[in-house]
């Protein structure tokens, strides 16, 4: 005996359906994604980048440095309660870290962390001063504004 036709295209059609929303939810959220600048010390190296905070309480890091052993980490944020939560990041040279991050306002705060070497700082959507207040500086180095654009240098 042979099944109807119409209850195989309503099963069909409702697959279909479920599948479409999961990437309608995604697309339908970048828009909303606020992108903040980022600085971080890893390892005792300065990296630059920027962090994206999505509406549905995720986001993620990325940073990147022009020279030392550690050139690019990247990680994943998500929210654990209002205010905070925990990043875990990943560099490419193999350094790890979970980090416990808090925010100072809706697109401003800070993380620490720490990986096998040592500990992690990073801060992001703060003016210079405030960021150096939060930033962990290697001892005998100096944190400071260099160049035409201000950006923070580690000396």
């Amino acid at each position: 005996m042979l099944m109807h036709p119409l209850p195989r295209v309503l099963v069909l059609t409702a697959l279909a359906i479920l599948s479409g929303c999961a990437k309608i939810n995604d697309y339908a959220s970048w828009p909303l994604t606020s992108s903040i600048d980022a600085v971080a010390i890893v390892n005792a190296q300065l990296l630059q980048g920027e962090v994206k905070l999505v509406p549905d309480r995720t986001g993620r890091v990325t940073l990147s440095a022009s020279q030392g052993a550690i050139t690019s980490c990247v990680g994943s944020l998500r929210f654990t309660g209002t205010t905070a939560g925990a990043i875990d990041l990943r560099c490419n040279d193999g350094s790890v870290a979970d980090m416990q991050f808090a925010l100072l306002s809706e697109a401003k705060g800070y993380a620490y962390g720490q990986t096998a070497s040592g500990p992690v700082s990073l801060t992001f959507g703060l003016p210079n001063a405030e960021a150096r207040a939060y930033l962990k500086v290697p001892a005998n180095r100096k944190l400071v504004e260099a160049g035409k654009d201000k950006k923070l240098e580690l000396q």
